[in-house]
C-alpha cells in the first residue's frame, strides 16, 4: 500500500471514531405510574396516578404525544365515576399527574385489580404528518384488607324550620376489627346544622367484625331548608390489629329534610255575637309529618273588641293524623261589629326532643252575629184609661244561654204617666225562663188618647259573677179616653155657664 493511500485510510479512522453514533427515536410509549395505590373499600376512592411518556431504551428519544385522550372503563365491582381525562401534551420524559374517582364497594373482595385506560392520542412521524394511535393500558391497585365499614341506615325527625334527630347505624363489614375508631359527619350546604356546627364527631373504642353502631346527632334545618333529600359525607378513621392506622374513603350519609309541623281546624263552630260571651269550637288534626307532644291550641290577642276569656287549650298528644276538639269561650264587646272575622289560632306543642316548638298559624274564619237583647219584654196588660191607674204587669223572658240572677227592673215615664211603684225583682232567670213582673202606673186625667212609651232597663248578674247593666227596652202603653168616675170638664163648665144665665135671667124677671 502506498502512503498516500496509508494517509487516508488513518484520516478517515480518525474521523470515524470521533463521530457519535446517531441517536434512535421512537414512537411514544405511554405508562401508569401509581404511587399509593390502595383502595379502601367502602366508598369512593380518589386514587392519584400518573402518565409518563417514555420510550423502551434509556438513550432513546421519544416522540412527544399530543391531544391525549384518556376513558377508564370499569373493573370487576370497581366503579369508576371519572369518564374522561385530557392532557394536551405528553414529551419524553415529562410525566403528567392525573387522578381518577373509583367507588369501592364495601364488601368486595380484597386483592389486586387492574383499571383499563384507554388511550387516543397523536404524534408527529418524522415525516412532516401527525399519526393517531389507540391502545389500552391499566393502572393498577390495591384493595387493602381490614376493617371496612358501609352504612346500612338512616333515620331523620329533622324538619323545615326546625329541628331533630339524624341517627346513622353504620356496619363494620371488613374481615377485622376496628379500634380507637371516629366517624365524623360533616354537612356542606349551609341550611343544614349538625349541632352546634357544620360537623360533628363519635368514638368507638372497639369495633368488632360485622357488628352494627348507631350514632344520634342533633341536626338543624334552617329556614332556607326544602322539603327532600340532602347528602352528608362521613369519614371514619381507625387503627388496624396491627397497629397501622386507616381512614375510609368518603361516605355518603342521605339526611331527609321533613316537611314543618303542620295542623288543620275542622267542623268549626262559633255562637259569638257582639255584646255577648259565646264560644269558638273546632277539631284540631296533626297533618304530620310527626308525633306533637303536650299539644296546645292557642288562640292570640284578635283584637280591641273580642277577647277570649282562655287563650289556650291542651288537646294532649297527638300522633300523625290524630284529631283533638277544642273550645274557647270568647267575648265580643258592645263595640264590636257583627260579620265575618278572621282568627289565627295557632299551636304550641313539644318535639320528641322535648324542645318547645309553635307550628304555623291555622287562619279560621267565623260569623259574629249582631247583637241581641239580654230578655225579651212584652207587656201583658199595656191600656190604662186616662185620669185612672193600675198594675202594670209586664213578662221578662232571659234570652241568654246562661242563667242571670238579681234581676232589677225599673221603668221611666213622662207626664201624663207616672208611677208610684217602679221597681220590681227576679231572683233568677234560667235561660229561656219567663217571669211576669207588676209595676204601679197612672195616666193623668187630661191625657190624650194615644200610645205612650215606657222605658225599663235591668240590672242583673251573669254567670261569672259579674253585674251587668242592660240596654234600654220601650214598651209601649195604650191610654185611652176615661170611661167612668166623673163627668169631663168641658161639659160641667157648659152647664155651670148655662145655670148662671138662667139664674140670671130670672132674676132679671123678677126685677122686673
Amino acid at each position: 500500500m502506498t502512503r498516500k493511500a496509508l494517509a487516508v485510510l488513518i484520516v478517515a479512522s480518525l474521523l470515524v471514531s470521533t463521530v457519535p453514533a446517531a441517536a434512535l427515536t421512537s414512537n411514544p410509549n405511554i405508562q401508569t405510574i401509581t404511587p399509593d395505590p390502595s383502595l379502601q373499600p367502602g366508598g369512593v376512592n380518589e386514587l392519584s396516578f400518573q402518565l409518563v411518556n417514555d420510550g423502551e431504551g434509556a438513550e432513546d428519544e421519544t416522540r412527544s404525544a399530543h391531544n391525549v385522550h384518556i376513558r377508564p372503563r370499569d373493573v370487576g365491582r370497581i366503579d369508576v365515576e371519572t369518564r374522561h381525562l385530557y392532557v394536551e401534551q405528553l414529551p419524553d420524559g415529562t410525566p403528567a399527574g392525573l387522578s381518577l374517582k373509583l367507588n369501592v364497594p364495601s364488601d368486595i373482595e380484597s386483592g389486586t385489580y387492574r383499571i383499563p385506560l384507554r388511550l387516543s392520542y397523536e404524534y408527529d412521524s418524522g415525516a412532516g404528518n401527525d399519526v393517531e394511535r389507540k391502545t389500552t393500558i391499566y393502572l393498577p391497585v390495591r384493595v387493602e384488607s381490614g376493617p371496612r365499614f358501609d352504612v346500612v341506615d338512616t333515620s331523620s325527625t329533622a324538619t323545615v324550620s326546625g329541628q331533630g334527630t339524624l341517627e346513622v347505624t353504620v356496619k363494620n363489614v371488613g374481615d377485622s376489627a376496628a379500634y380507637d375508631s371516629t366517624f365524623t359527619l360533616s354537612s356542606s350546604a349551609p341550611d343544614v346544622q349538625l349541632g352546634a356546627s357544620q360537623s360533628s364527631t363519635r368514638f368507638v373504642d372497639t369495633w368488632e367484625r360485622g357488628a352494627n353502631r348507631t350514632f344520634e346527632f342533633e341536626t338543624t334545618l334552617g329556614d332556607s331548608a326544602t322539603v327532600g333529600n340532602y347528602s352528608l359525607g362521613a369519614q371514619i378513621d381507625f387503627e388496624k390489629p396491627s397497629g397501622t392506622t386507616g381512614s375510609t374513603p368518603s361516605l355518603t350519609v342521605p339526611l331527609r329534610a321533613l316537611p314543618e309541623m303542620t295542623f288543620s281546624v275542622a267542623d268549626v263552630s262559633s255562637s259569638l255575637r257582639v255584646g255577648e260571651t259565646g264560644t269558638l269550637s273546632g277539631t284540631v288534626t296533626n297533618t304530620g309529618p310527626k308525633a306533637a307532644n303536650n299539644a296546645v291550641v292557642t288562640f292570640p290577642d284578635p283584637g280591641p273588641t273580642v277577647t277570649p276569656i282562655e287563650t289556650s287549650v291542651a288537646v294532649g298528644s297527638l300522633e300523625p293524623g290524630e284529631s283533638a276538639p277544642f273550645e274557647f269561650d270568647v267575648e265580643v264587646t258592645s263595640s264590636g261589629s257583627a260579620g265575618p272575622r278572621q282568627f289565627d289560632l295557632a299551636v304550641d306543642y313539644r318535639d320528641q326532643d322535648g324542645s318547645s316548638r309553635q307550628a304555623d298559624d291555622i287562619p279560621t274564619r267565623v260569623e259574629v252575629g249582631p247583637q241581641t237583647p239580654e230578655f225579651d219584654v212584652e207587656p201583658v196588660n199595656g191600656t190604662l184609661s186616662a185620669g185612672s191607674d193600675g198594675e202594670f204587669e209586664v213578662t221578662v223572658t232571659n234570652t241568654r244561654d246562661y242563667a242571670v240572677s238579681d234581676v232589677s227592673a225599673k221603668i221611666y215615664m213622662d207626664s201624663p204617666l207616672s208611677s208610684d211603684d217602679d221597681e220590681a225583682f227576679v231572683d233568677r232567670l234560667e235561660p229561656g225562663e219567663s217571669e211576669t213582673i207588676v209595676f204601679q202606673l197612672s195616666a193623668g186625667g187630661g191625657a190624650t188618647a194615644k200610645t205612650y212609651p215606657v222605658k225599663m232597663d235591668f240590672q242583673y248578674d251573669d254567670e261569672d259573677g259579674d253585674t251587668i247593666i242592660s240596654d234600654t227596652y220601650q214598651i209601649p202603653v195604650d191610654v185611652t179616653a176615661s170611661s167612668g168616675g166623673g163627668l169631663p170638664i168641658v161639659p160641667i163648665l157648659v152647664v155651670v155657664a148655662l145655670v148662671v144665665v138662667a139664674g140670671g135671667y130670672l132674676y132679671y124677671r123678677r126685677q122686673g
